[in-house]
């Protein structure tokens, strides 16, 4: 058996950030290579094969002169002859045994040589039978090559029926969502829809079932190769359902609180106090707001007193990946068409429902009804302000239950962006085309009257960069005397006089790749510095997935650098990508399974019973209603710019 402490060159992707912690092991191998000579133990071969995927994916070591490449590249070419013999003498008899020894991150490697060099004809049914049942979780390695798949379907076909944890295998392939591209899996062709879905039932009824899976079932829709029967999402819920309330019944979980509040004894406009990161409470002046009740500030409330946008005026209420807790992002376990929620987001659309609620109701206390400044928006300040005219907005009736309050709302909000599409069109509201269009509206072709407003990331290069800069997984921040100090490579630049030779070797390929990329410079000395106008708009992008390019004029021409790279890519949309996917995890289901529904719900009759949960619907429609209103008036600021008028109403 090998030992543990032996660290092999594993190759995992061109992306990977384990890439430079190998080129010294690769060198070495490379240079007392000896062609001749006898090796034994099936990792040192499986090992060569890794290192020859290093030399057929063209990442090398950038100190490696042209000479040295040439002459490694003809070495590593060498490697074929040896792999090759070794898996040709083979002895498939003791392939169980052979099997033991191997690394577990070489498995894969293990069957896709087994592959390339035809070893499954000469395994015999009986001993190919016995590993599969005896070794766990190497179905998903095997299921990867085809032609082992197609010698040995029947097997394989017979042991997923009998083995429940192969629905695992189909839920991570079809439904699940992961990091990183995963690889073709090539299932038997005798297994067909009805016995994926047995495979399934029966995994459900057992006792190895995991609740992350339970939920994959019920949460998903069907796709083209897996068709999910609702007798079964429904069987899969009550399981899940069953297996949550025994999870907790000794022990609440992690527990969170949200209070919001007027108060008459403040003397600013709100109080924020935080006990720790899950006990948030916030506090209004109920003074303050009696005595600015005009509408203008009322809207403004939503910006500056209740933080509903940034000061680039993107909604703070979306699902942000860097928000998500180191360990969130370690153990999250979720769908391919799963919004992604946590702690934080859980935590923000309480304070932000909290907030309107209680909003309303002090606005009521002065006769005030939110709806009705809506009108005013769309009827009255857009006229008055910009001198556009033909925008119209209905409010629900005094006496409307929150059932209809909701059905109106959904009809009024596809109304005003129909406006507002027809608007940046043609540059007015033509009445009769709004009436006569009956098209289904989807949110992310609602256009924008200003070009080029909005920058997003882009490609797998600002993957690595962003992964390198601003990750407290990144390998390069890492220096043993300032380890305690910070959390990314960023911090350590902004705070410390850093130089090359301060890191290790397996640190290099990092910082040299952000030195090919231009976001830092080596100089004379070896000192590295940042970039740091790059850095911002980097930064921008890594915590919010979008920047507004309104508001960062001054960076023009480093934005167009990074465009020209192809690390930002720039679109124009009245919302961003991040509050499109936000608007379609609230209202429909077109784009993620456990989307709230809300929209559809209301116009197919299919809401909630109870008046009180239409309740909670309502306060969320006014929620985007308001975030509806603020991009809009966005817009207009920034398309008809007023002197002395900032984006305020």
């Amino acid at each position: 058996m090998e030992s543990k402490y032996i660290s092999r060159v594993k190759f995992y992707s061109i992306n990977d950030l384990s890439i430079g912690s190998y080129i010294e092991r690769i060198e070495n191998i490379i240079c007392n290579f000896d062609i001749e000579e006898k090796r034994a133990d099936i990792n040192e071969i499986i090992e060569l094969y890794n290192i020859q995927q290093f030399f057929g994916n063209k990442i090398y070591s950038v100190h490696w002169t042209d000479q040295q490449l040439n002459d490694y590249s003809n070495i590593v070419n060498s490697f074929s002859k040896v792999i090759g013999k070794y898996f040709s003498e083979i002895n498939v008899d003791f392939l169980g045994g052979i099997f033991d020894t191997i690394n577990y991150y070489y498995r894969n490697d293990f069957w896709k040589l087994v592959e390339k060099y035809k070893v499954y004809n000469n395994i015999p049914v009986d001993i190919f039978r016995n590993i599969i049942i005896s070794k766990k979780y190497i179905l998903n390695d095997i299921l990867k090559c085809k032609n082992t798949v197609k010698y040995f379907s029947k097997e394989i076909l017979a042991y997923m029926e009998d083995n429940p944890l192969s629905a695992e295998v189909l839920l991570s392939y079809y439904l699940k969502n992961h990091e990183k591209d995963i690889e073709f899996l090539y299932f038997p062709s005798e297994l067909s829809n009805d016995k994926k879905i047995l495979i399934l039932d029966k995994y459900i009824s057992s006792d190895l079932c995991n609740s992350n899976y339970l939920k994959l079932i019920f949460q998903s829709n069907s796709t083209n190769n897996l068709s999910l029967p609702d007798r079964l999402k429904l069987k899969a819920k009550r399981k899940y359902d069953e297996e949550m309330k025994n999870s907790f019944k000794n022990s609440e979980g992690l527990v969170y609180s949200v209070q919001v509040s007027f108060s008459d004894n403040l003397d600013k406009e709100v109080e924020f106090e935080r006990g720790n990161n899950l006990n948030l409470s916030l506090s209004y002046s109920r003074k303050w707001l009696k005595e600015n009740l005009d509408y203008p500030t009322l809207l403004n409330n939503f910006i500056y007193l209740f933080g509903y946008t940034d000061l680039q005026f993107r909604s703070s209420h979306v699902s942000i990946e860097s928000h998500l807790g180191t360990l969130e992002n370690l153990f999250r376990f979720k769908g391919r068409r799963e919004y992604n929620t946590g702690i934080a987001f859980n935590q923000i659309q309480i304070v932000a429902q909290l907030q309107m609620t209680s909003y309303c109701r002090e606005l009521e206390k002065n006769d005030i009804n939110l709806e009705t400044v809506m009108k005013w928006f769309f009827c009255s300040y857009l006229k008055d302000e910009f001198n556009v005219e033909g925008f119209n907005f209905n409010t629900s009736s005094k006496n409307a239950t929150y059932l209809e309050k909701c059905r109106n709302l959904v009809a009024e909000m596809d109304s005003v962006l129909k406006q507002f599409k027809i608007y940046c069109e043609d540059g007015l509201i033509d009445k009769e085309l709004l009436y006569i269009s009956t098209d289904h509206m989807f949110i992310k072709d609602i256009p924008s009257m200003l070009s080029d407003k909005y920058i997003y990331p882009s490609g797998n290069n600002y993957k690595k960069i962003s992964r390198l800069l601003f990750s407290d997984q990144s390998m390069i921040y890492y220096i043993t005397e300032l380890s305690e100090r910070y959390n990314s490579f960023y911090d350590l630049l902004n705070n410390e006089e850093v130089y090359y030779d301060m890191f290790e070797e397996y640190q290099k390929y990092g910082i040299e790749f952000l030195t090919k990329h231009n976001i830092i410079k080596i100089d004379t000395q070896k000192r590295i510095t940042l970039d740091k106008e790059k850095a911002i708009i980097l930064k921008e992008l890594y915590d919010y997935n979008v920047a507004s390019l309104s508001y960062l004029n001054k960076y023009e021409s480093v934005i167009a650098e990074l465009k020209k790279i192809g690390i930002v890519q720039v679109s124009s949309t009245l919302f961003s990508k991040p509050e499109q996917d936000y608007y379609n995890y609230l209202f429909n289901k077109s784009e993620f399974d456990n989307g709230l529904d809300l929209r559809n719900r209301y116009i197919h009759g299919t809401q909630n019973v109870k008046e009180e949960l239409n309740k909670d619907d309502y306060f969320i429609f006014l929620r985007m209603m308001i975030l509806i209103i603020i991009k809009i008036n966005e817009e207009f600021c920034l398309k008809y710019p007023i002197d002395n008028k900032s984006n305020d109403f």
